[in-house]
């Protein structure tokens, strides 16, 4: 069992061409903090699957790249499937702290649906850690604007460390989203939509060389995306129009 609460930890590793970073992440995480840790190598072109398989942990290799999100959703489907209570999203590049889910434990023992880390809690991660500024900025105002706007209070919707309750895989159909990086935002308003009890952590990150994040160009385009996803969210509150994402399972 592990340190945190009786309920049952998993963590799920999600990973694509981070090999240099594995056995750091492997090193770094407490094993008292989980009581099973998965890995999903997303069909990487390195080495990362061989990598993996060194640690004791349950690994699996798509035959075919299924993107951040569709990753993702095979993460969590088989970790629930497996008996979890709660999963968290570990990132292969060893961006984000997986330890820091202790501080998740008020919210694990009052079964919330989700458990945001944010980089915005109380400080400036441009400052304070390295966040490169334009990404800094961009998620900065998104972020107030989207928290505004439909009355979410999180100080951070793009950040990659997030802890999924059983009540989340019960009831939000997760699995129509989109299998990229745009996952990630939808899933936090569908959480909204459905009434489900949500928080956020403080977290810190690393953005050293390993890091795997969606490049300038991509990270524009997921943006936009977001302005679309906020105004089916809102049709969707309306009764006019229900994209499938906003449809119970």
């Amino acid at each position: 069992m592990n340190k945190i609460s009786k309920k049952k930890i998993y963590g799920a590793v999600i990973c694509f061409n981070s090999e240099d970073a594995i056995e750091d992440l492997y090193k770094r995480i407490d094993k008292k903090m989980f009581d099973k840790i998965y890995f999903f190598d997303d069909n990487s072109t390195d080495k990362s699957y061989e990598v993996a398989k060194r640690f004791d942990w349950t690994v699996f290799k798509n035959e075919k790249n299924l993107g951040h999100g569709g990753n993702l959703k095979q993460a969590i489907k088989v970790a629930f499937t497996d008996g979890a209570d709660y999963v968290l999203e570990i990132h292969a590049d060893n961006q984000y702290n997986p330890n820091l889910i202790i501080d998740a434990k008020k919210f694990i023992d009052e079964d919330y649906a989700l458990i945001i880390g944010s980089r915005f809690v109380n400080k400036n991660p441009h400052k304070e850690e390295g966040m490169p500024f334009l990404r800094y900025l961009s998620n900065k105002l998104m972020s107030a604007m989207t928290g505004k706007l439909l009355s979410i209070n999180l100080t951070e919707f793009h950040t990659g460390f997030k802890i999924f309750g059983k009540k989340f895989n019960q009831i939000v159909p997760y699995e129509n989203c989109s299998n990229d990086y745009l996952f990630s935002f939808q899933i936090i308003l569908m959480t909204k939509f459905f009434n489900l009890r949500y928080n956020e952590i403080s977290i810190n990150a690393d953005y050293g060389k390993h890091v795997n994040s969606c490049n300038y160009t991509n990270g524009f385009i997921y943006l936009v995306f977001n302005f679309s996803e906020i105004f089916y969210y809102f049709l969707a509150k309306s009764n006019i129009y229900k994209k499938r994402i906003y449809k119970p399972k």
